[in-house]
């Protein structure tokens, strides 16, 4: 316990350790010691820090590190999650027109995107073994309908002017970058056997194969750390100023003699105190804490 106490002592401003430092390691060895007595060392040099001008820097310093941890927590915390893509164009052919080339596209999709269609089989394949936790609880229809069709998406893909054929890509997002990979090459296999080369039929023609994500598209744990610390430096120095603020002073008009200010002078200008002010405080607080441990 007096080990714990002497450290937490480490906190109060350096004059007060060289003033009142020595008393309060004889305090330590005298008094019988509580855990509530590391609580009130510590609340008063907190305060004690925080009656100082010079601490603002401190304050900011301390209120960034915990941001920055418990940014850092939640980030580690969330899983990463990974994005494949694979790009697609369906041709038409000289006898095929625009309307029966988006038709055909539109069954391909409802085929298999739809609730009955190829996800479902690939959320019961063991080999994928997708959405594992989610499958403990929910139907593989409910899985494939409710998570992984959130989770994968088919856009329109520009192949610039002049195109005549439709372009799409193909985007899913997993925490597992090999199985997101999968799941793409799947798809596009898929699509590919919806369109098997036929005289004057429409040509499916791969743009962008699908690759296996070397990084996670989020969480960017860096972003999210330096944002906490950000955000922690700013409300310990708006917490401060509002305390400070809001604190009530009892304002005290006290006559001294013309040696003992002389004195206090002195030991201002050795930068042991800002002010007489600050002199007459640290006086009331020693006087406080020996109160207290009587």
């Amino acid at each position: 316990m007096k080990r714990w106490i002497r450290l937490a002592a480490w906190l109060y401003p350096a004059e007060w350790r060289m003033r009142y430092g020595a008393e309060f390691d004889v305090l330590l060895d005298d008094a019988p010691l509580r855990w509530s007595d590391l609580g009130d060392v510590v609340r008063g040099a907190a305060i004690m820090q925080m009656t100082s001008w010079m601490t603002y820097w401190k304050m900011a310093l301390l209120a960034g590190i915990a941001g920055a941890m418990l940014a850092g927590g939640i980030a580690f915390a969330i899983p990463d999650q990974y994005l494949c893509y694979a790009s697609m164009a369906l041709e038409k052919s000289p006898v095929t027109t625009p309307w029966q080339l988006s038709d055909a596209l539109q069954k391909a999709n409802a085929k298999i995107l739809g609730r009955d269609g190829f996800l479902k089989a690939l959320v019961l394949d063991p080999q994928l073994d997708l959405y594992k936790k989610e499958r403990q609880t929910l139907s593989a229809d409910r899985v494939a309908e409710d998570i992984f069709r959130k989770h994968l998406y088919v856009r329109p893909y520009d192949m610039g002017h002049g195109s005549e054929g439709q372009a799409f890509s193909i985007v899913f997002q997993y925490p597992d970058r090999y199985k997101a990979a999968q799941v793409v090459r799947r798809l596009t296999v898929a699509y590919q056997q919806e369109f098997p080369p036929t005289p004057g039929g429409p040509v499916l023609r791969v743009l962008e194969a699908p690759l296996t994500p070397l990084l996670p598209l989020y969480p960017n744990r860096l972003a999210m750390v330096t944002a906490g610390l950000i955000a922690g430096m700013l409300t310990g120095l708006l917490s401060l100023k509002i305390w400070r603020r809001t604190r009530a002073y009892a304002v005290v008009t006290m006559s001294l003699p013309q040696d003992t200010k002389k004195f206090i002078d002195r030991q201002i200008a050795a930068g042991h105190f800002s002010s007489v002010s600050a002199y007459v405080r640290e006086l009331i607080r020693a006087d406080e804490q020996r109160e207290a441990h009587r």
